[in-house]
């Protein structure tokens, strides 16, 4: 049976599910939600699946699967599941104590900073103080994964896994306007985080990888 991803395109937790199904080549259908509305007057069908009320959700083999970055843990677990070679998890132990490190680190720094950076400028009215302390932590993130990317082709070891999948969700949202006043555009990257410019490249160069906004193109929000 076809998964289905319940999702929209300005969310970088939908983007990390959908960029984490398109490069194991899993099959899956689209069902974008108007999260610009209250939650209680989103779909019913969506209300129905969706145990916090967020995207996303992803529907897959049998199970109701919410939260970004539990999807992603099951995601590459499953594959090795599945009795194939390990995909986008690490190959050993430590390796795979590591991608959860980053998965955990991420979901309380670039998650929160860069996600508010951007939602405070593009959809919200957030105070100024307020958002220049997201600023302040965002280019933090991103020094932090220069650094650890100056030393690694990939944030885990030699290989992509979940942890840059992660670290995706909203670094794809830096190529819009709002990242130059936020400090954090992409077009400044090649000079001032090169090795994270370098590994974003890498990433997107993968078989099967799209941007958010070519994963999530053409498709009528009405969930």
């Amino acid at each position: 049976m076809t998964a289905i991803l319940y999702c929209h395109p300005d969310s970088g937790f939908s983007y990390k599910v959908a960029l984490a199904l398109d490069l194991l080549g899993v099959e899956y259908e689209q069902r974008q939600v108007n999260i610009r509305i209250a939650r209680e007057q989103r779909s019913a069908e969506f209300r129905a699946v969706a145990a916090h009320g967020e995207v996303p959700v992803l529907l897959i083999d049998g199970l109701n699967l919410c939260q970004s970055n539990v999807i992603l843990d099951y995601l590459a677990t499953r594959q090795d599941a599945a009795g194939g070679p390990r995909r986008l998890d690490g190959a050993e132990l430590v390796q795979r104590l590591h991608v959860r490190e980053w998965l955990s680190w991420e979901a309380n720094r670039v998650s929160l900073n860069l996600a508010h950076a951007r939602y405070g400028r593009q959809f919200g009215a957030y105070d100024p103080a307020l958002l220049a302390w997201y600023d302040r932590r965002s280019r933090a993130d991103l020094d932090r994964l220069q650094a650890q990317l100056a030393q690694t082709l990939w944030l885990a070891g030699d290989a992509p896994t979940i942890a840059d999948v992660a670290c995706m969700g909203y670094l794809c949202f830096t190529v819009e306007p709002w990242a130059e006043a936020a400090g954090v555009a992409h077009a400044d990257w090649a000079q001032r985080w090169p090795a994270l410019k370098a590994w974003y490249d890498r990433v997107l160069a993968l078989p099967g990888a799209r941007s958010a906004q070519a994963a999530f193109a053409g498709r009528e929000i009405r969930y």
